[in-house]
């Protein structure tokens, strides 16, 4: 949900891909205990590693608004043993709170396992556009405002120690002073902190990091611009029999804020085209499911997969696959990733979209009842086609609309379509967007 890519046009897509690199075979650990992530870009290899065990709640840096993200905030919930809970409660029952009655009923809340931009405290999100989950946007004073009181719980076993939390808010302009303030104590009530994480130092930075138990920030990250892939523990939601999918803790490959990715799954990877596959910005698109678990053997399998990457650093599109897999569980652990990778093409200029809308998105997707086209306009706009259309080509929304200058949210009715894809476009003739929606009942 941050800014999009400018789109390829398919004449241009089909001739990108010229000679291919040799496959460079390259390897990082993450260490004993998988205890460091590793920040990687495909250009210039690993750019650093940061202790992932000291800090158990990450708030997003990247500028955001409504529709766009930019407000997440994550737990640590593999390394830093974080739960996150959702008490039903409004933010003003803080010191009313009563341990443990009304902690009894709770949601636990993880991060999503697709977009940096939904943390766990984010997930409990309405759907409405300027829900953020821990609050809402105001667009009067341009805060979003904690409305929502939170339980988390750091270590596991007897040292578990339970902590009472809430957002006050998220000072969004000016850019200059973007901040969040929030309210955290013990679940008794003491030990109560009233703190702030500024993105003073942190302008580059996707996430600043607080550490709970010493309320300290931390800057662990190297500059969002030179990294492409993490290679990390997170927990993905995996399917595990019927019903609905299980958070579970895996060690795998997530994808940088903006970075797009196209799996190429039973394909020889000496010969697969890249053009031909679908991109798109799901931050676990690599992840884990290259590699399986034999519980037979005990040994890693691998899958025939590779990826083609649309990276930051440099702008190219990288393919790579994985070879061997060495788990870091316990002192003697490696945490090592064996992969090869090349250079399969420099991607085409196609024009500046950026020149007329700042950024898009559509929120939320997938939808149900409704979602909203959401776009920042560099110019007001007196008349643009909008359209929806199913994946036939099919139209089912055909007409016009205007833009001001600054945010617009197109709403679209979508409980009486049928649940798949459908493409949500608007036009003014200079400029074209267009969003995949998915439609879910």
């Amino acid at each position: 949900m941050k800014l999009k890519s400018l789109l390829l046009f398919p004449a241009v897509a089909l001739g990108l891909q010229v000679s291919a690199q040799t496959w460079v075979v390259d390897s990082v650990q993450m260490g004993p205990n998988y205890g460091n992530d590793v920040y990687y870009s495909l250009k210039n290899d690993s750019v650093g590693a940061a202790v992932n065990t000291n800090w158990h709640l990450g708030f997003e840096m990247v500028p955001g608004g409504p529709g766009f993200g930019g407000v997440s905030i994550i737990a640590n919930h593999v390394q830093g043993a974080v739960k996150a809970y959702s008490l039903h409660k409004t933010a003003s029952s803080f010191n009313s709170l009563t341990f443990p009655a009304d902690t009894l009923t709770r949601t636990a809340l993880n991060n999503s396992d697709s977009s940096w931009d939904w943390g766990a405290l984010n997930v409990n999100a309405s759907g409405n556009v300027f829900d953020y989950g821990w609050g809402q946007y105001n667009s009067t004073t341009h805060y979003v405002e904690g409305d929502s009181l939170y339980m988390l719980s750091v270590g596991n076993g007897p040292s578990t120690k339970y902590y009472k939390m809430t957002i006050s808010h998220y000072h969004s302009f000016p850019l200059t002073d973007i901040y969040y303030a929030f309210r955290i104590a013990e679940l008794d009530g003491s030990n109560e902190i009233l703190d702030t994480v500024r993105r003073t130092g942190y302008e580059n930075k996707n996430f600043a990091y607080y550490n709970i138990t010493t309320n300290s920030v931390l800057n662990r990250e190297p500059d969002r611009k030179t990294w492409d892939v993490l290679f990390t523990r997170y927990t993905e939601y995996i399917a595990m029999g019927p019903g609905p999918k299980v958070a579970y803790p895996v060690a795998g490959v997530l994808s940088n804020i903006g970075i797009m990715v196209a799996e190429a799954r039973k394909m020889d990877a000496d010969t697969v085209k890249y053009p031909w596959r679908t991109f798109n910005k799901n931050m676990s698109e690599i992840g884990s499911d290259w590699k399986v678990f034999n519980n037979t053997t005990f040994q890693y399998e691998y899958d025939t997969v590779s990826y083609f990457v649309k990276t930051i650093v440099d702008t190219a599109v990288y393919q790579i696959k994985f070879s061997k897999f060495e788990s870091g569980s316990g002192p003697a652990g490696t945490g090592k990733f064996v992969f090869a990778k090349r250079m399969v093409s420099f991607p085409a200029s196609v024009g500046n979209l950026s020149k007329h809308i700042a950024r898009h998105s559509i929120v939320p997707n997938p939808a149900s009842s409704e979602t909203s086209l959401v776009l920042e306009s560099n110019e007001a706009v007196a008349t643009a086609r909008f359209m929806v259309t199913d994946i036939t080509g099919k139209v089912i929304v055909n007409t016009t609309t205007s833009l001001q200058k600054g945010l617009n949210a197109l709403q679209v009715n979508t409980s009486n379509y049928t649940a798949g894809t459908y493409f949500v476009t608007i036009s003014n003739g200079a400029w074209t967007v267009t969003e995949k929606l998915v439609v879910q009942h």
